[in-house]
């Protein structure tokens, strides 16, 4: 009952390329998970269970230490995201292997990055996910990592400097666990301490993806079935980059690859989730100087992908946050 009331104590206080395949609303009747009957977060799993965000199995292991493979699946999952379909980019997660539509999808939304090895990416599904990246992870999944990127380091830093292990947070992970701080997505353990190194469990991780990114069955929807906000008419244009994949960044300082898309932030905020006509799920991280009012600059892989691409107009982008 203690971690469940540390992690509520800040949740609850705010409270591809082709295109996806809608899939029909159901409701499941609460699972019966032989280990969840009791436990602090059995409200949480049965909820998303009850979204379809988590499969049906004998236990539901809460106290295990989640995989990144198992963390990227329910937070696309819950965002009621069609999987996307085409190759897998990374190396270690096989284009055929289920996990490939969750890992695409979670790469082309900015949620994930990999690591890249010797000119190969990799995402390492087996991982455990340590509080600081599932901290990164949770905020862009929300769509967040515009807010984030307008912190100043200078607020970020005085922020985690009020916590007695908030100097060990990676840098990579700094102002995502400030502005989450900041918002009540997560508050310090009952220590006082934010312990970015603590592996997260099943039963962490369904608690912060249930209250924070579950999606609602009453929102707009699109023909193919995903949830959105809001629907734009839009003028699109191309832009690849000849540089080193693992060096050229975004404005949002996100690694370039297919999905990312600069937006005019007046019309598209950045760190928003796109679904873009012809061109698939995408995040709005990139700016530009000629991307004003309602066009939008698609990233390809190669030059001669943006060539073929040109300028299209009557483009329908859907914003999914």
């Amino acid at each position: 009952m203690m971690k469940k009331m540390l992690i509520l104590a800040s949740l609850a206080a705010v409270m591809m390329t082709g295109a996806p395949v809608a899939e029909a609303e159901t409701m499941r009747e609460p699972a019966t998970f032989t280990d969840v009957a009791g436990h602090w977060a059995e409200k949480e799993i049965q909820e998303l269970y009850i979204a379809e965000a988590i499969s049906s199995s004998p236990a539901f292991r809460p106290d295990d230490q989640v995989t990144k493979a198992e963390l990227i699946t329910m937070f696309v999952k819950a965002k009621k995201l069609q999987p996307s379909t085409g190759s897998s980019p990374f190396a270690d997660v096989h284009s055929d292997d289920w996990l490939a539509p969750y890992a695409l999808t979670a790469y082309r939304l900015g949620i994930i990055d990999g690591e890249w090895v010797e000119g190969k990416l990799y995402f390492h599904p087996n991982q455990p996910v340590q509080r600081e990246e599932m901290v990164t992870m949770l905020i862009r999944a929300k769509g967040d990592s515009g807010k984030v990127n307008a912190l100043p380091w200078s607020t970020a830093i005085q922020t985690l400097q009020t916590y007695p292990d908030g100097s060990s947070i990676e840098k990579p992970y700094q102002r995502s666990f400030a502005y989450a701080l900041q918002n009540q997505v997560v508050s310090p353990y009952e220590n006082g301490q934010l312990q970015p190194e603590h592996a997260i469990t099943r039963a962490e991780a369904a608690t912060y993806t249930a209250l924070h990114l579950l999606k609602k069955t009453d929102e707009q929807r699109t023909p193919a079935g995903l949830s959105f906000n809001q629907k734009l008419t839009v003028e699109t244009t191309a832009y690849t980059h000849p540089e080193n994949k693992a060096e050229a960044l975004s404005y949002l300082e996100l690694p370039l690859r297919v999905g990312i898309v600069a937006v005019d932030p007046e019309v598209i905020p950045l760190g928003s989730h796109l679904f873009i006509e012809g061109y698939g799920y995408a995040i709005a991280a990139d700016i530009g100087s000629a991307v004003k009012a309602e066009k939008v600059d698609l990233f390809f892989a190669s030059r001669a992908e943006a060539l073929q691409h040109g300028i299209k107009k009557g483009v329908t982008v859907y914003v999914l946050d």
